[in-house]
């Protein structure tokens, strides 16, 4: 049980780093937001023309893009196989065609077995 414990609380862990992250990367990309706008402001009141977005804007909104992916990737948990392979093999044979979805009672062929 301690070890159980002890894995449990590392998870924890991951996940409130993982909230942090991407809660400070949300603010990173929201800073950048407003940095650029008050510089595209001021290039407005000193009648610059203007030339893009500061480098140091463009880093701060890629570096707090990449932190707020690093954080959902550690809030989601565990990932799972894409491969269908582990459903089907847990399957017979019988129940692999069987698909209630395709399953269509109002057809032409209740008016054809009513004429017979």
């Amino acid at each position: 049980t301690l070890l159980y414990t002890i894995k449990f609380e590392l998870a924890m862990i991951n996940v409130n780093l993982g909230r942090c992250c991407v809660l400070g990367g949300i603010l990173l990309v929201l800073h950048a937001g407003l940095g650029s706008a008050q510089h595209r402001a001021h290039l407005r009141v000193s009648e610059q023309p203007y030339g893009g977005v500061p480098n140091d804007i463009t880093a701060q909104c890629v570096i707090g893009f990449v932190i707020a992916c690093f954080g959902i990737t550690k809030v989601a948990g565990e990932f799972k196989a894409i491969s269908a392979t582990n459903d089907i093999n847990k399957r017979t044979m019988d129940s692999i065609s069987n698909v209630p979805s395709f399953y269509h009672f109002a057809h032409r062929g209740r008016s054809l077995y009513s004429v017979l």
